[in-house]
């Protein structure tokens, strides 16, 4: 997020205004001194129009190195990532509306088998 408000050149006092939070918070976020709510990084995401994955995983190696058994849709991101960014947007937001479904459902059904166990 600290990089992400410096590219606009935003202070964390104007980013605290635009989520209305103190400073402090921001400032605590940066630090890892407070946890955001997932709400916040819903927000941070729609702020910044990057997804959820690039602001939890945007640190890690390992997130892009990532292995896409499907060779047609590989080709097609290959494609896809050749298109302006104004052009990727819409696509970004359609493979993130699914990409969260999927991961809902999946801990809805994880929560059902434990629920059914218990």
């Amino acid at each position: 997020m600290k990089r992400l408000r410096r590219e606009r050149g935003w202070s964390e006092g104007q980013l605290a205004r635009k989520f209305k939070v103190h400073p402090k918070k921001i400032s605590g976020y940066g630090r890892g001194i407070h946890l955001p709510s997932t709400d916040f990084f819903i927000l941070t995401a729609e702020l910044f129009n990057v997804s959820l994955d690039y602001l939890a995983f945007d640190n890690r190696e390992d997130i892009r190195q990532v292995q896409i058994g499907d060779r047609d849709l590989f080709q097609k991101l290959g494609e896809i990532d050749k298109f302006s960014e104004q052009d990727r947007a819409p696509i970004k937001v359609v493979l993130d509306t699914f990409i969260l479904k999927n991961r809902f459902q999946k801990l809805a059904f994880t929560a059902e088998a434990g629920t059914a166990r218990g």
